[in-house]
């Protein structure tokens, strides 16, 4: 926890939100926790992550969105998930820089949907 909150800290970006939760378990309950406590409905919630085990998985499995960016390293038990590489609402992009593309992409496939 000490690790990912000197990340946040050191990163420049915690100013840019309201609150920054950090998690020691990334599975379904917390999520699901996590979007009741912010009054946030699943299908209007995207994971940005490098883990599809953990950080991408639980969200998808509660109906939100994930957008993956591979790295080059990862631990093995991360490498073992059943994330549909095809799912409807999995991006995958190569780069830190392409999520903002891809979340204006689910943001505008999202509110097509709710038309």
């Amino acid at each position: 926890m000490f690790h990912q909150e000197k990340k946040v800290r050191d990163c420049g970006l915690a100013g840019l939100f309201r609150r920054i939760e950090i998690v020691s378990e990334k599975d379904v309950p917390t999520y699901r926790r996590l979007l009741e406590e912010f009054g946030c409905e699943a299908d209007e919630f995207a994971m940005v992550g490098n883990s599809l085990r953990s950080d991408i998985e639980p969200v998808l499995a509660l109906g939100g969105w994930g957008v993956h960016v591979p790295y080059h390293l990862t631990w093995a038990h991360e490498a073992e998930t059943s994330v549909d590489h095809a799912a409807p609402r999995l991006r995958v992009v190569p780069t830190a820089t392409e999520w903002p593309q891809a979340l204006r992409a689910i943001a505008a496939e999202a509110a097509e949907a709710g038309k």
